[in-house]
């Protein structure tokens, strides 16, 4: 699908499946809706993948809720007055993600099998020169750029800490047995510890993809950048990634959505 937000012109596309194992797809996918008129949009676009937490009650509830609730806590009043700087709209979309975990708990609250419900959340926010990113959980956000894939977001996973502490080999950390215990999520009886963000510069060609780790488990950055670099539009995009992680048995829900930078006025 096509967007815009001030000069920014994006494609849009998601694909998601419910993989070759599980009973029900638990994964999530937000875009935010385009501006009232077009080429106004100061807040940016936004978009999102959520992946509920798998073993547990509630976890596909959980990611519907924080993609459905992120738009309206998104559009409540920032503190600032516009023009909003990149970091000014960074600490809205941290403070949205936090407003989200709440109300995930608040859900939860008090509901017999919920209480332990929660959701990977993976955001990231284009305004007309900037990309930014809040993050909670395994989900991930890639960036393809002038023939290199950078991943703009770290797991919160127990295997990512003993990667830290050099305990785990990188190369073979999506065999790990423990691959799947987050440290930090959206929900669950104990309030969101942290959120990632980092703010970096657009370029025209920038290729993004969210993805849940039904995908990254499976496939390996070069075939990320492989598929990323045929060009195609975000829709086949999508669909060529889910399609290679299906062609792998994934076990997990598997969800892929791509995000274009096809012009701006300033580059």
């Amino acid at each position: 699908m096509g967007a815009s937000t001030a000069g920014l012109e994006l494609d849009m596309g998601f694909c998601t499946d419910i993989g070759l194992v599980r009973a029900d797809n638990e994964d999530a996918v937000f875009i935010s809706p385009p501006a009232a008129v077009e080429g106004e949009n100061p807040r940016g676009r936004l978009v999102a993948v959520a992946d509920g937490m798998g073993g547990h009650s509630g976890g596909g509830l959980a990611s519907a809720l924080a993609c459905g609730a992120l738009n309206a806590f998104y559009q409540r009043p920032l503190n600032e007055a516009p023009p909003w700087t990149a970091a000014a709209l960074e600490r809205h979309l941290v403070e949205t993600v936090l407003r989200v975990d709440r109300l995930v708990r608040r859900m939860a609250s008090g509901r017999k099998g919920l209480c332990h419900m929660g959701t990977t959340l993976s955001c990231l926010l284009l305004t007309t020169n900037c990309s930014i990113v809040a993050h909670v959980g395994d989900s991930r956000i890639y960036r393809w750029r002038r023939e290199h894939l950078t991943c703009l977001t770290t797991d919160h996973t127990f295997v990512q800490e003993m990667i830290f502490e050099g305990e785990v080999d990188p190369e073979s950390a999506h065999l790990h047995p423990l691959r799947h215990l987050l440290t930090n999520v959206v929900g669950t009886i104990e309030p969101l510890s942290h959120v990632d963000h980092r703010i970096d510069r657009i370029q025209a060609g920038d290729r993004f993809l969210l993805c849940s780790d039904g995908l990254h488990n499976v496939l390996t950055p070069e075939v990320l950048a492989t598929v990323l670099a045929r060009g195609h539009d975000a829709d086949r995009t999508a669909k060529a990634l889910v399609a290679a992680a299906l062609e792998r048995q994934t076990a997990d829900n598997v969800t892929a959505l791509i995000v274009t930078v096809k012009e701006h006025d300033g580059f």
